[in-house]
């Protein structure tokens, strides 16, 4: 029982991590792609330099503006979404967090466990710290 315990500590300190990880990395990827398109948009328009009609130029230039700021905005979604985690975390009092936080790692352990082997393994470390106190 204590073994399943650390081992579900240790999975949900690593779950949080690889969230993180890979919200960057999907954002990243996102930004790079259109930022690509910006460059390849932005050769096609220097070729066209050449053209004599200028409507086609100006068209081509358009999309190729369109898709670097969607790019650099693609590329600050991950720098914005931390921003409101702080500031979320920043006007909530930490009693509150910490309430919060124990209610959802309470509920998560119960589902991943089942109730009875939770009480189980809280007893089990309520006796050892028990005898640790006595000694």
């Amino acid at each position: 029982m204590i073994g399943e315990a650390v081992l579900y500590a240790a999975s949900r300190a690593t779950h949080s991590a690889i969230e993180n990880v890979s919200r960057r990395l999907t954002w990243g990827a996102i930004g790079a792609a259109f930022l690509l398109a910006a460059m390849v948009l932005a050769l096609i328009a220097a070729y066209m330099v050449a053209e004599p009609k200028l409507g086609a130029l100006r068209a081509v230039a358009l999309l190729a503006g369109a898709c670097a700021a969607v790019g650099i905005v693609s590329l600050s979604v991950p720098w914005m979404i931390e921003k409101v985690e702080e500031r979320r975390r920043a006007q909530a009092s930490p009693a509150s967090t910490a309430v919060t936080a124990v209610d959802q790692e309470t509920k998560e352990a119960v589902d991943h466990f089942g109730a009875l082997q939770l009480v189980g393994t809280a007893f089990l470390f309520g006796l050892g710290a028990a005898r640790r106190l006595r000694r």
